[in-house]
C-alpha cells in the first residue's frame, strides 16, 4: 500500500521541491507521459501521485496542494516523479548539437526533441543555455531528454568549441552573413557538430571565428528565423547528408 503524504512540510516533498528548477543532480518529471519515460529509463526515484501508480518506484499518494506544490502547469495532470540526472557521457555519435547561450526554454526542448528525431544524439548546452532539467524544457523536449546523451557545459563556449575539434568534429555554425547554403556542407568526412545561438544575436562572434563553416539557411520575404525552426530545418537536411 502507498504511503500517504498530506503535508507540503513533508520532509520528501520538500526535498523534491528543491529540485523544481533542476540544477542539482536531480529534476522533476511532471504528468503521466514524462513519468512513464522516467520510468522506463530508471531515472525515477520516488512518484508523488492523486491515485496509485503501478511501478516498482516507491509511490506516494499526496494531496492536490502538494501536486500542486511540485509542478509548474496550470492544470497538472495529478502525478510528479523525482528523478536521478543520468552522467553525461563523451560525445561518440557522427551528428552533436551544440547550443550557444539558448535561453528561452521552448526552444532548448524543442530542439532537443528535433535532435533525437534526425539522430543527433549528443547535446551539449553551454553554460548560460536555459537548465537542461527545467520543468518548460522537459515539457517542450516531451521526454526526448531520457534518450540523448546530454551535456550542460561549465566551460566556455571557445572551450567547449576547442575540445569538439580536438575531437575530431568539424564544427558547423549558423550565421546569417554566411553564404554557405546547407546542402554544401562537407559533412562525410568526419563527425559534424551543428552549432546555434541566442535567440536576439545568434552565435557568439568567437565562436563562429573557431568554426571550419558557417551556414546560412536561404530565405525571402524574412531576415531570419526562430532559432528552433531554422536548428530543425538544418538537422533534418544535415541527416540526410
Amino acid at each position: 500500500m502507498s504511503e500517504i503524504i498530506t503535508s507540503k512540510d513533508n520532509a520528501k516533498v520538500k526535498m523534491a521541491f528543491k529540485e523544481k528548477e533542476g540544477k542539482g543532480d536531480y529534476f522533476l518529471a511532471e504528468g503521466f507521459h514524462l513519468v512513464e519515460m522516467a520510468v522506463a529509463n530508471h531515472r525515477a526515484e520516488m512518484i508523488f501521485s492523486l491515485k496509485d501508480y503501478a511501478s516498482d518506484v516507491p509511490n506516494y499518494l499526496v494531496t492536490p496542494e502538494i501536486i500542486a506544490k511540485l509542478s509548474s502547469t496550470v492544470s497538472p495532470e495529478g502525478i510528479v516523479a523525482f528523478c536521478k540526472k543520468s552522467p553525461a557521457n563523451p560525445p561518440s555519435n557522427s551528428r552533436l548539437l551544440y547550443l550557444d547561450d539558448v535561453r528561452d526554454p521552448g526552444n532548448v526542448g524543442t530542439l532537443l526533441r528535433t535532435a533525437l528525431a534526425f539522430g543527433f544524439h549528443d547535446v551539449v548546452l553551454s553554460r548560460s543555455s536555459a537548465e537542461a532539467y527545467a520543468s518548460k524544457v522537459l515539457l517542450a523536449s516531451q521526454g526526448a531528454i531520457f534518450s540523448l546523451n546530454l551535456k550542460e557545459s561549465e566551460q566556455t563556449p571557445e572551450e567547449d568549441i576547442r575540445d569538439l575539434k580536438a575531437r575530431g568534429y568539424r564544427v558547423v555554425v549558423t550565421d546569417l552573413k554566411a553564404a554557405l547554403p546547407p546542402e554544401e556542407i562537407k559533412t562525410l568526412d568526419a563527425p559534424l557538430a551543428l552549432v546555434l545561438g541566442n535567440e536576439a544575436r545568434g552565435v557568439d562572434p568567437e565562436v563562429v571565428a573557431l568554426a571550419d563553416q558557417a551556414v546560412r539557411i536561404p530565405m525571402s520575404g524574412i531576415d531570419s528565423l526562430n532559432v528552433a525552426i531554422a536548428g530543425g530545418i538544418l538537422m533534418y537536411l544535415l541527416a540526410r547528408k
